[in-house]
């Protein structure tokens, strides 16, 4: 499933409603949940292994958020991309805002 998350700090809850290999992309703020400063909680951490995480980079340029500030793993689509990424996944939405 694809999740799509604009608000942080991220919910405990919000992991109920994934699955292990969902697709979560980041939006506004949601993006301070994947710099390595602001992931310390292990928990969340390894919960993050288990999905396809993306954010998109005009949100990266607004919030002064370099790319080797991200964990590792994080795709970063572009403006252009973003429907080639929904259409691919061919997914129902979920939107956690």
């Amino acid at each position: 499933m694809l999740h799509i998350v604009n608000h942080f700090p991220l919910q405990h809850s919000f992991l109920e409603k994934t699955h292990a290999g969902d697709t979560v992309i980041l939006k506004d703020d949601a993006v301070y949940a994947l710099t390595k400063e602001n992931l310390r909680e292990s928990f969340m951490q390894k919960s993050f292994s288990h999905f396809n995480l993306c954010v998109k980079k005009s949100d990266l340029l607004l919030r002064n958020i370099a790319n080797h500030e991200l964990i590792q793993g994080v795709f970063i689509i572009d403006e252009f991309d973003e429907p080639i990424e929904y259409q691919s996944h061919n997914v129902a939405f979920l939107s956690c805002n």
